[in-house]
């Protein structure tokens, strides 16, 4: 699917061989690696030339595996293209995707495995905000780039990290944003339900400064467990909390991944609510609306890439185009994201000088400076570590 797996080791051949057959053997042995180097890339001067690696770790499985596994199958679109192409100076990008279920300590083992492998030249596409910051120990003793993070949590941003870019806009603008759709939807106080880790936290935190300088009342405040759905006791003690209040709130801010927002949303509905929604862009705007259907109506979502369907922009045709020609006949906002985050990578190792090494890689995104990409600019230099500022919203109908 989305994994490039190592050969297995294979076991030698024992026992004692005939003469001819060994000098047979020998011979055929010394063609195949003549063979191997001639057909090497043009730049490729040995053989640890040939591929440049590139570590991932993501959900691949569990209830957040639909961000994990779109997000890649965007980035792959890209890589297969590229490959197609001559790769980056003649070498072919290799990606080597590890599950971790969107769960920090099997990020933190999956990290420490691709950095103890030599042949790892940068980390790309973590998915989340509490697995992201469990590798940033590991990214900072090994010096490798740390490309594409599919968060926007301030941890990542904030003070800027000489490994650490960031492609999407920030949480705190996705809050600005979603704190101003509020006024305009004539909310005035807010309840929030978040998920209780470092991803719950930061969300939290975006709205409540957002809500602030919007001048927005936040309500009651909940938490619900990350990568589950049992949301039932979580949403009676929110709605409760908030009618016994001075004055209920019009709305719920929801801080949790899709399967965890779309049972918060039809428990809250079932349970009488009918305010409105809004959540950050980390929910997934596609499978939140598989989740719900209908029940879309009434949620705002931010969003950090154009739409994914608007064969306008030249971006969004480009990403098609290579989605089709990788078998994904699907298009939607999170592999578009992974496409741009690969794109910003390639582009990055392009500007790097061979042979590339660990330490060559995020210099060479420094560099990139003003970036067009068809219909997202984007941004990078020595004291900016984050491309874009984009940010729209999707509105359920």
């Amino acid at each position: 699917m989305l994994f490039a797996h190592s050969p297995r080791n294979l076991a030698s051949t024992s026992g004692p061989l005939a003469s001819p057959r060994r000098a047979w053997l020998a011979g055929l042995g010394a063609l195949i690696g003549t063979l191997a180097l001639a057909a090497l890339p043009a730049g490729a001067s040995d053989p640890s030339q040939a591929e440049i690696h590139i570590g991932a770790s993501a959900a691949l499985s569990g209830p957040a595996a639909a961000l994990g596994l779109r997000y890649h199958a965007g980035a792959r679109a890209y890589f297969k293209q590229l490959n197609q192409h001559g790769g980056i100076h003649g070498s072919r990008l290799v990606l080597d995707l590890l599950d971790d279920a969107y769960e920090p300590e099997r990020t933190e083992a999956n990290t420490r495995q691709l950095i103890e492998q030599a042949r790892t030249l940068a980390l790309f596409g973590y998915v989340g905000t509490p697995t992201s910051l469990a590798a940033l120990p590991f990214v900072k003793r090994s010096k490798l780039a740390f490309v594409g993070a599919y968060s926007g949590a301030d941890a990542l941003r904030e003070p800027i990290n000489a490994q650490v870019f960031n492609v999407r806009a920030s949480y705190a603008q996705e809050g600005v944003a979603l704190a101003q759709a509020m006024r305009r939807d004539g909310v005035r106080r807010v309840d929030v339900i978040y998920q209780a880790d470092l991803f719950g936290r930061s969300g939290l935190e975006a709205i409540r400064d957002a809500a602030q300088k919007a001048k927005l009342q936040l309500g009651q405040v909940i938490t619900v467990k990350r990568n589950s759905a049992d949301v039932a006791s979580p949403v009676r003690e929110l709605l409760e909390r908030s009618s016994a209040s001075a004055g209920s709130s019009q709305a719920i801010f929801m801080v949790s991944s899709y399967a965890s927002c779309a049972a918060i949303v039809r428990e809250a509905r079932q349970q009488g609510f009918r305010g409105r929604f809004y959540t950050l862009s980390f929910a997934g705007l596609e499978p939140l609306r598989e989740a719900l259907g209908a029940g879309m109506k009434g949620l705002t979502l931010a969003q950090v890439m154009p739409d994914a369907e608007n064969r306008k922009l030249p971006l969004v045709a480009e990403y098609q185009q290579a989605m089709l020609a990788a078998g994904e006949h699907d298009f939607d906002s999170i592999s578009l994201e992974g496409y741009v985050a690969a794109r910003v990578l390639a582009e990055g190792l392009r500007r790097a000088k061979p042979p590339l090494t660990r330490e060559s890689v995020a210099p060479a995104l420094e560099s990139l400076g003003a970036l067009d990409l068809g219909g997202l600019r984007l941004h990078f230099s020595a004291q900016r570590h984050q491309g874009s500022d984009l940010v729209e919203l999707r509105v359920g109908k």
